[in-house]
């Protein structure tokens, strides 16, 4: 999906010496963009929901406590069902919107790269271009390449997110940098990063998310045909398939974009240029739909050949397998199509299943609604897992314990506390599974199940994690098993609440600390729910997951917890305002 989901809270010309940078700048961007690559895997910070498969109840789900906007339409049993539903300001109150008049439109972010992909493969199909054919040779002429390993890749790799290209182009230090590349960068820009742009290796490189990959596709497509990539998708798609609500530009419809939010803060919508065919429709949850029936229709249906060529596997994309730009969940008898989006106000999610011709589209206007946590719902209902529990050795958890690495960006921590296994990914709290077979556990309301690997001499070297339709293999590292963080439930209490700092450069930071399962999350005004992990030997003091950041509450003298200090390049002082988040 679109990387920068959210914005930094204090702007760069705010930040001042002693004040702190709250958690989601330079320091932070890694995890950032890690973490919007994808559904979170293990565990989302969020609280766990339930969800029930009626389109309101998905949107109420999708939206959860947030300000803004959320559309669900779905198309099951050969009918298409819809909802809206919204919430006017952090205090409002969550009501149905009747359905009656224009839809609402949302800004679908990564979803987006679907259009692009269909292109593509209509492109292929009719033999305008090959999957091999590479930038050098659709490029000619028109820019030269600093580097022959950019020259040489083809649209198969930037389609497939194989190419070795970046997320972005450039060394960008900041969120504020990703927003400006996202939304500001024009054709020339885009194709004198592309020229300068160096790499270590040729491609292919394993698979990862790249948007610069997926905006150059967009405007090859406009370069080789000579119209604007929003032209492309209104003449070849949205037009054929009376999709009346999906556009770039909104022009007359303004006024029908739902109002967009980044947490309790009001966000801005992210008009595209360059990286538009990465990112920049904007759509309703209906014509969502539309397209997904659409493509699974295959080539008996409206888009003909191009729909099955797109869903046909390219390439092995982190877990799973990835077509022309969309991601392949299950085995091939239950196989789910999926991507999802964000931009800095705006979630999205569109799931195809062709066993049951389901297509779900969820749209949302508020960056850190929980949608992926309901998405975890229905993906735990897609493909369940065991919650038959059997009895084990107390003895046979402890040498389970200890840190497996999927890639670089995932880590799997597992514990034992009070004699059961305890596993979280990186921004995620510590979550309970059940022992179902020998070496093996599940977590069934998240869909996730673990196996453990023994080596030739009985010794735990590894683990596979099944979720959503994807496989992860993660090797043991030698780093030392993490020690179980979890506070006594009255303890914990004692920091949920709401806090606020004073006034910088007047911009005025909101926090919120909430427990869950003896385990503390803080969020601030614009950035999404974070775990905090507690010092060993320092009284109320945590630290977040990616060092160099630190939160020191402060107690009265009655012991009360009144303020919270958080401590990232400098100290931020936030008054405690409210006994719950």
């Amino acid at each position: 999906m679109i990387a920068a989901g959210m914005s930094a809270v204090l702007p760069p010309s705010g930040m001042r010496r002693r004040q702190a940078e709250p958690p989601g700048g330079a320091r932070w961007m890694p995890r950032i963009v890690a973490a919007l690559a994808a559904l979170l895997l293990v565990a989302g910070a969020s609280a766990q929901v339930e969800v029930a498969l009626q389109p309101e109840d998905m949107a109420r789900a999708a939206l959860g406590t947030e300000p803004g906007w959320a559309g669900v339409a779905v198309w099951r049993d050969g009918q298409m069902s819809q909802a809206t539903v919204r919430r006017d300001g952090v205090d409002g109150r969550l009501e149905p919107v009747p359905v009656s008049g224009p839809a609402p439109l949302f800004e679908i972010g990564s979803v987006s790269k679907l259009f692009t992909g269909l292109l593509l493969a209509q492109a292929v199909e009719r033999g305008d271009l090959s999957l091999d054919d590479t930038m050098a040779q659709l490029l000619r002429g028109k820019i030269g390449f600093a580097s022959p390993q950019v020259a040489a890749i083809t649209l198969r790799q930037l389609v497939t997110h194989t190419s070795c290209l970046p997320r972005q182009f450039g060394r960008l230090r900041d969120m504020g940098a990703v927003v400006e590349q996202l939304r500001g960068w024009n054709r020339l820009q885009l194709m004198e990063a592309l020229a300068s742009q160096r790499l270590a290796q040729s491609a292919p490189c394993p698979a990862r998310y790249s948007n610069a990959g997926l905006a150059l596709v967009g405007e090859l497509l406009a370069e080789h045909y000579g119209q604007p990539w929003e032209r492309l998708v209104a003449e070849r798609i949205a037009g054929p398939l009376g999709l009346r609500d999906t556009m770039q530009q909104l022009g007359a419809n303004a006024d029908r974009l739902v109002p967009g939010w980044a947490g309790e803060s009001r966000g801005e919508p992210w008009p595209m240029v360059a990286f538009a065919g990465a990112g920049g429709l904007r759509a309703s949850a209906q014509d969502l739909v539309t397209f997904g029936r659409a493509l699974l229709a295959g080539r008996a249906g409206p888009l003909g050949p191009a729909a099955e060529r797109m869903l046909a596997p390219l390439a092995v994309y982190q877990g799973r397998e990835i077509g022309y730009a969309v991601f392949i969940h299950g085995p091939p008898q239950r196989r789910t199509y999926t991507h999802d989006g964000l931009t800095g106000a705006y979630r999205a999610l569109l799931v195809m299943a062709p066993d049951t011709g389901e297509v779900m589209a969820v749209l949302v206007s508020n960056a850190q609604a929980p949608l992926p946590e309901m998405a975890q719902a229905w993906w735990a209902r897609r493909y369940p897992v065991s919650d038959q529990a059997v009895a084990v050795d107390a003895a046979a958890l402890p040498p389970l314990a200890g840190i497996y690495e999927v890639n670089p960006e995932l880590r799997l921590f597992v514990t034992v506390v009070d004699g059961r296994l305890q596993v979280r990914a990186r921004g995620s709290v510590f979550r309970a599974y059940l022992p179902v077979a020998p070496d093996v556990f599940t977590r069934p309301a998240g869909g996730a199940r673990i196996v453990f690997e023994r080596d030739a001499g009985g010794a735990v070297a590894g683990l596979t994690l099944e979720q959503a339709g994807n496989r992860y293999r993660a090797t043991r590292t030698s780093d030392p098993a993490p020690r179980p963080e979890v506070l006594a439930q009255g303890r914990a209490q004692d920091y949920v609440g709401r806090y606020r700092s004073a006034a910088v450069d007047g911009v005025t930071i909101g926090f919120s600390v909430r427990s869950e399962a003896g385990q503390l999350l803080v969020r601030s005004s614009r950035f999404p729910w974070e775990p905090v992990l507690p010092l060993q030997g320092q009284a109320d003091r945590f630290r977040y997951d990616l060092p160099g950041a630190e939160l020191q509450f402060e107690r009265d003298a009655q012991g009360k917890v009144v303020a919270m200090v958080l401590h990232q390049r400098g100290e931020l002082r936030a008054t405690r305002v409210d006994a719950q988040p």
